[in-house]
């Protein structure tokens, strides 16, 4: 059970398809089916965005005796799950409009495992409660912020267009400018393509999970 076998248990768990899967982490259909099937090696950097991406342990992918895999298939001999662990808490904030002007409000606080807000100093959670990106993330779903992480070509980024506009969108920079773009099952929104200037990254999203989990 290597790379590919843990990629696919990771995909499945996450109820992603091949293509969803791709663009969540910045690559294509094709190449997570070469992974998934064993006809590709995997870079080591993509193996440290999907850790990222998806609170994983180094272990998760490329291990064959510990890997996802292998605790899909003998559950009462893996390790314990992370989000098993005692919970610590920060706070969530949603998008809110005011003056022609969006900002965040805060709703509440969200337990999350210590070892993942340790790895993300400072973050907090934004709700998604468009459907501007509904191919990455379902609508209410909590977003974890690092306002620390630099944001790279295909991540998602919550971020403030024009000093009066936040959104969450896909990010990609150019020589002078930044394209925000939605990924949608909808109708896609205009992408927002500013000069650097004129955009301000408050943040990668590095996690998600249900909006049930908020409370005070």
């Amino acid at each position: 059970m290597g790379v590919g076998e843990n990629i696919k248990a990771l995909r499945k768990k996450s109820s992603l398809t091949q293509e969803e899967f791709a663009k969540l982490i910045g690559v294509s259909k094709e190449t997570v089916c070469r992974w998934e099937k064993g006809r590709s090696a995997i870079r080591q950097s993509t193996l440290q965005t999907i850790t990222s991406v998806f609170n994983l342990q180094p272990d998760d992918l490329t291990s064959e005796a510990s890997g996802l895999a292998a605790q899909n298939e003998f559950p009462k001999k893996s390790r314990p799950k992370e989000n098993c662990q005692p919970s610590e808490v920060c706070d969530a904030f949603k998008i809110t409009m005011s003056s022609g002007r969006t900002g965040l409000k805060r709703t509440g606080t969200v337990p999350s495992a210590p070892s993942l807000l340790a790895r993300h100093p400072n973050c907090f959670f934004v709700q998604m409660d468009t459907s501007a990106m509904s191919k990455c993330y379902p609508i209410g779903s909590l977003l974890l912020v690092d306002p620390n992480k630099k944001p790279w070509n295909g991540c998602t980024v919550l971020a403030i267009a024009d000093n009066s506009r936040m959104v969450i969108r896909r990010y990609s920079v150019g020589t002078s400018s930044i394209m925000l773009s939605s990924y949608s099952y909808r109708t896609a929104e205009p992408d927002i393509v500013l000069d650097k200037r004129r955009i301000r990254i408050l943040g990668v999203i590095v996690w998600f999970q249900a909006s049930h989990d908020l409370g005070e």
